[in-house]
């Protein structure tokens, strides 16, 4: 076989996997996000199925790209040592696997490194807000302890034996840092507003 027929396999195995890969992120259909939107009864088992479809269609997704890449690079190998006149297809496929090796590592790393700095911003900016809505909306965790039990999780405060719900709850609002949030809202005339909405409110 050629190069360029093997290019073009690589490239065609490519297409494929980037099919699948964008076939499993566009799978859900409007008429089901304004079911679940609307509250309407959904099919459980459905979705479930379409859960486990669009897994295997990222796996089918990705080995196909592995499989143009591979490709790639092999001809990539070969058409070089062509060029300086060697040709030993086994150091070909030694040199694939040590280039695929190391992307891969470097593949995983990055995700690592992606996954770590995505939970710590996340969880900063879940806490960040939650604490906005709990200044400007009144809210209070202990009409969840559920929650208050996660929130307290997050901010590393463990519920003490002589804890009642509401010291609790004072605690993970110290750690929310309220005080700090209800000044800046108030410097910036937001919480006022509020404020003097929900008297006007309450006198109608």
């Amino acid at each position: 076989m050629e190069y360029y027929q093997r290019q073009i396999i690589a490239w065609l195995a490519i297409l494929i996997g980037a099919f699948f890969l964008a076939k499993s992120v566009a799978r859900r259909r409007e008429k089901g996000q304004m079911r679940e939107l609307l509250g309407l009864p959904t099919d459980k088992v459905k979705r479930f199925r379409n859960f486990f479809v669009q897994r295997l269609e990222r796996v089918v997704g990705f080995l196909f790209m592995l499989i143009g890449v591979g490709l790639h690079i092999y001809v990539v190998i070969r058409q070089s040592q062509k060029e300086t006149g060697a040709n030993d297809p086994q150091e070909a496929l030694g040199e694939i696997s040590t280039y695929l090796a190391i992307g891969i590592v470097v593949m995983l790393f990055i995700a690592a490194l992606m996954h770590w700095v995505c939970s710590y911003f996340a969880r900063r900016i879940f806490l960040d807000i939650l604490g906005y809505y709990m200044v400007r909306q009144g809210y209070r965790l202990d009409d969840d302890p559920i929650l208050m039990k996660q929130i307290g999780e997050m901010l590393g405060l463990k519920r003490d034996e002589d804890d009642t719900v509401e010291t609790y709850g004072s605690r993970i609002e110290e750690g929310l840092k309220l005080d700090g949030i209800r000044a800046r809202l108030l410097a910036r005339g937001k919480l006022a507003d509020l404020e003097g909405e929900g008297d006007e409110a309450a006198h109608h």
